[in-house]
């Protein structure tokens, strides 16, 4: 896992988190977030919901987090879903405590 990366998207998390599209004009979900800390331009993200438009390092946006973070696919999904399935009042809240997990050393 990179730890440093993870850590910098759960301190900065937005305030507020979209659900369903990786970057729009109420900002982002957690997936643009990610993509966004990692350094991916937000033009390759805006109003999309699916991948990262890169010819080099673009793909599914779920397949591109995972690479770059060194997560397991399912705990990206899981981050993913959990963002789109939270009320918005208490989304960012939700999403930075599932990183406070993924970042917690293991037992």
């Amino acid at each position: 896992m990179n730890r440093e990366l993870l850590e910098r998207v759960r301190d900065s998390l937005p305030r507020r988190l979209n659900a369903g599209i990786l970057m729009g004009d109420g900002g982002f979900c957690i997936m643009g977030w990610m993509l966004i800390s990692a350094g991916f331009h937000h033009i390759t993200l805006y109003a999309n919901t699916l991948g990262v438009v890169d010819p080099a390092v673009g793909g599914p946006a779920v397949d591109v987090v995972a690479r770059v973070y060194d997560l397991p696919r399912e705990a990206v999904l899981e981050l993913a879903r959990l963002n789109d399935a939270t009320p918005r009042a208490t989304r960012s809240e939700a999403v930075r405590a599932r990183l406070d997990e993924l970042l917690a050393p293991a037992p």
